[in-house]
């Protein structure tokens, strides 16, 4: 069963982490990147699956040079590997992580499954057929814990799915205004389902330390790609956002999806994120021309 307690996650995450794109960066700069947001106290390193990097395989790479830090894919794609290789590497990650691993699924986008010669299926049907093969998968390896499942889910369906099926949610470009929308489908969904802990709710927000309109403009290139995507587009159009505001990538919507600022408005926005109801914030820094993996910016963020 995917589904499962998710306390412990909860604590071992701890309130703030990073998540990062490090397909243009070094490998030797990856991992020092890994050694040093564990040292600043971050609870997390998560990592995409995109065109670069093979995921599962940085992530071994990433659990040899860390040690305390949790390691998790924030979102792997189920069009990417059948439902047995995914388990059979999230138990291998599990295993040379020693427990640290967390295990993110999403069904993508049209385009990107597109890109990789699958028909994209109705997105709750394909995830429900997924998480069946996923739990039904075999695995002969060393005997490890089941590593906590998070289902990317923006929209109501997914989310209920989350919250019977996974450990919980990890939401991607969402708004403070999403957070507390989600966190009350996935709370109602689980209490609905008989559920005896509550769901866990992890979201991401980019973030740029710095001000000014170089700063804007590096944040609004930052987040215009993925508002062409139709599963980003309709969520914003979910919670009140009005198509010409995504249309014209207004400074309002930028704001609301970007935190920049001094570092005392970077946390307040975090603070935001979690009064909203996320149990834990996935930081994306991002430098001040909007790459990410920017340092300056995590040690802004780091806990305490």
């Amino acid at each position: 069963m995917t589904a499962g307690p998710s306390g412990d996650l909860r604590s071992r995450l701890g309130p703030v982490g990073t998540w990062s794109n490090f397909d243009g960066v070094a490998t030797a700069g990856v991992l020092a990147f890994a050694r040093e947001v564990e040292g600043l106290g971050f609870g997390s390193l998560w990592i995409n699956e995109s065109v670069g990097r093979e995921p599962f395989a940085l992530l071994g790479a990433l659990a040899g040079a860390t040690s305390r830090l949790c390691l998790g894919v924030g979102i792997a794609s189920i069009y990417a590997r059948d439902a047995a290789a995914a388990h059979s590497g999230a138990c291998t990650l599990a295993d040379l992580s020693g427990g640290r691993f967390v295990m993110g699924l999403g069904v993508s986008h049209r385009s990107s499954v597109a890109a990789r010669g699958h028909d994209y299926a109705p997105p709750v049907t394909a995830m429900t057929s997924y998480l069946d093969a996923y739990d039904a998968a075999p695995w002969t390896g060393p005997d490890v814990v089941e590593p906590p499942l998070l289902l990317a889910a923006l929209g109501p369906r997914m989310l209920g799915l989350a919250a019977t099926r996974a450990a919980g949610a990890f939401p991607y470009l969402v708004t403070v205004a999403h957070v507390a929308e989600a966190r009350r489908t996935l709370d109602e969904a689980a209490r609905a389902a008989g559920r005896s802990d509550r769901p866990i709710l992890v979201v991401s927000q980019a973030a740029i330390l710095g001000s000014g309109q170089p700063v804007l403009d590096a944040a609004r290139a930052s987040i215009t790609r993925y508002l062409g995507q139709p599963n980003y587009r309709n969520n914003l159009l979910r919670i009140g956002i009005p198509a010409a505001d995504i249309d014209a990538v207004t400074d309002d919507l930028v704001a609301a999806l970007v935190a920049t600022g001094d570092a005392a408005v970077l946390r307040a926005r975090v603070d935001e994120m979690r009064a909203a109801g996320a149990d834990h914030v996935a930081v994306i820094p991002l430098s001040p021309d909007g790459r990410q993996a920017d340092l300056s910016t995590a040690r802004a963020l780091a806990p305490g």
